[in-house]
């Protein structure tokens, strides 16, 4: 009785000092419950951050356990960073969280809310837009399936006609590779050998007697010639080779050292041995196996489709021009004057591995077995990567591919105006797009 009194005595103190007991403190409260799950799988990017500043939470949603009581990590930090959802949790106060990686790697959770669905090719829109690259690319990580496919800016600045699935770029050095598969199948068929001498059929070649095919195709014949422009047009496949002739020099020092002469004289040897013309051989050895329908040569390209014009960045302005010469397109016989699209030049790469222009076994000779880093028309780099670049002189195409050895994972750019960022880290940060994302 004296217990009960005095309690009753504690309350009318507590309500006449004007408040009653303190509340219970919130780690003694019951956490939130998850009502619901759903197995998801799409892309976001977070927005709103530097208002919102959500929470991430590593381990569970927030508050539905013990080690989620406390943010992990400030979303102001992650403002349109792309993300992949996994899951969606509904808690018992009707907010719902989701779960998410970054390129690959799950990250935790946070509220739904922070997200907006975002595709790969938006993200890699962005990318490139802010590296001021204009033309098109392809990121694909199913081989071909469900591969994104990028357009942006103009083909041609003043007549504003976009780029589009249909613009021809000049690939530049991306075409050297297929000059090596040519080279290649002839090999193959016993037309010529890689270990023939330069001087079987170029002998008035200085010290041709002590270069290979195989030295022209990686770049170590001691052959060097700086790409220059001729002060004429060449129109014929003999004033192309002869401009070669007459300009390449020769050392005997035959360690690596690109050139484009090497492939000049590998694209006119083709011809010797064949009979036919460089472009002959590559519309019946490369174009029509393949039903290549955006792939020629740089003096046939055709009336009714556009043809991308060259740009600069310049002065913090786009669409400086930047065009390429036509002498210069005329000189490069065998090593860079075709246009393509980087979907043709997709089922290209596909080609040199598949049966349809060399099997994989032919593949692996041209590329000399990981002997080098370049062999063949492409670099070839440790954990089965392969890259292939091309750029030309004066002029504001950039071209590149980069991807794995067997084509599953990749991506290829065709600028016909160059990033403002090496290309080369472009293209390795959109492949990691590719291979950590799916288009949807």
């Amino acid at each position: 009785m004296v217990i009960l009194k005095k309690l009753i005595l504690a309350v009318a103190a507590a309500v006449t000092m004007g408040g009653l007991a303190p509340a219970m403190p919130a780690s003694a409260k019951s956490y939130l419950r998850i009502t619901s799950t759903t197995k998801t799988d799409y892309n976001a990017r977070f927005v709103s951050q530097p208002k919102r500043n959500d929470g991430i939470y590593y381990y569970a949603p927030y508050y539905t356990q013990r080690s989620a009581k406390t943010r992990d990590a400030s979303g102001k930090n992650w403002q349109h960073r792309f993300v992949r959802v996994s899951e969606t949790a509904t808690l018992s106060n009707g907010v719902t969280f989701a779960k998410f990686s970054w390129y690959g790697k799950t990250i935790g959770w946070v509220d739904q809310a922070a997200l907006q669905k975002f595709s790969r090719s938006s993200n890699a829109q962005a990318l490139l837009n802010k590296a001021h690259f204009k033309g098109r690319a392809m990121l694909f990580n199913t081989y071909a399936t469900g591969a994104s496919h990028v357009s942006i800016g103009y083909a041609d600045a003043t007549s504003q006609t976009a780029n589009d699935a249909n613009t021809l770029f000049p690939i530049a050095s991306l075409q050297k590779i297929m000059t090596g598969a040519i080279i290649e199948q002839l090999a193959s068929t016993n037309k010529l050998s890689l270990s023939d001498k330069l001087s079987q059929y170029y002998p008035n070649i200085s010290n041709s007697q002590n270069i290979t095919l195989r030295q022209l195709l990686n770049h170590r014949s001691g052959i060097s010639m700086s790409e220059s422009t001729p002060n004429t047009l060449l129109t014929t496949q003999d004033a192309q080779l002869n401009y070669t002739l007459q300009n390449l020099k020769t050392s005997r020092n035959q360690g690596y050292d690109y050139t484009n002469a090497n492939f000049t004289l590998l694209a006119a040897i083709a011809s010797k041995v064949t009979g036919q013309s460089y472009e002959s051989l590559v519309q019946n050895r490369i174009i029509q196996p393949l039903k290549l329908s955006h792939t020629y040569a740089w003096d046939q390209l055709p009336a009714n489709q556009m043809a991308a014009s060259g740009y600069n960045f310049s002065n913090g302005k786009d669409y400086a021009s930047a065009n390429v010469s036509p002498k210069l397109m005329s000189s490069l016989l065998g090593a860079g004057n075709y246009y393509s699209t980087p979907e043709d030049y997709y089922r290209i790469m596909k080609g040199l591995r598949n049966g349809k222009i060399l099997t994989k076994s032919q593949y692996t000779d041209l590329a000399d077995y990981g002997r080098y880093s370049y062999a063949g028309g492409l670099y070839h780099y440790s954990g089965g990567i392969k890259r292939d670049r091309g750029a030309l002189t004066g002029a504001g195409y950039d071209d590149i591919y980069y991807g794995t050895e067997g084509n599953k994972y990749g991506v290829i750019l065709f600028a016909n105006q160059g990033p403002t960022r090496s290309i080369d880290s472009l293209a390795q940060t959109l492949y990691d797009l590719a291979s950590n994302y799916n288009e949807n």
